[in-house]
């Protein structure tokens, strides 16, 4: 069964990516409303991960900003390792009251369907 698309989904470990947190998601933030286009996040395999080998890693302008969370990342690995391409966009940082000094980056995932060409 393959993933509905687009489905929106967010980023788990963003605060764990060392000291660049959570400076590098308010970074983020600041392109959101100004950016001429979507912010586009790379979905990346990393089937070298030692704790899970379908692990899906969210990169943005080439910096891993963390990762799918696990039960959606070894569906859409499957996929992915099937030849099926997805994509994300930035929708949205999340900011709680309880916790402003933790934000956290919500994405919105979209199968890129292949056009049919027609002689």
């Amino acid at each position: 069964m393959m993933l509905a698309s687009p489905f929106e989904v967010g980023v788990v470990g963003v605060t764990f990516r060392g000291s660049a947190y959570p400076q590098n998601v308010f970074e983020i933030a600041s392109h959101i409303g100004v950016a001429e286009r979507p912010l586009k996040a790379d979905l990346v395999r990393e089937p070298g991960n030692p704790v899970d080998s379908k692990a899906l890693k969210v990169v943005y302008k080439g910096a891993h900003i963390g990762y799918l969370p696990k039960a959606i990342a070894s569906q859409l690995s499957d996929e992915i390792d099937a030849g099926t391409t997805w994509f994300a966009i930035i929708d949205r940082i999340i900011v709680s009251p309880e916790n402003p000094e933790q934000p956290g980056i919500r994405l919105r995932v979209f199968r890129r369907e292949l056009e049919r060409q027609t002689a």
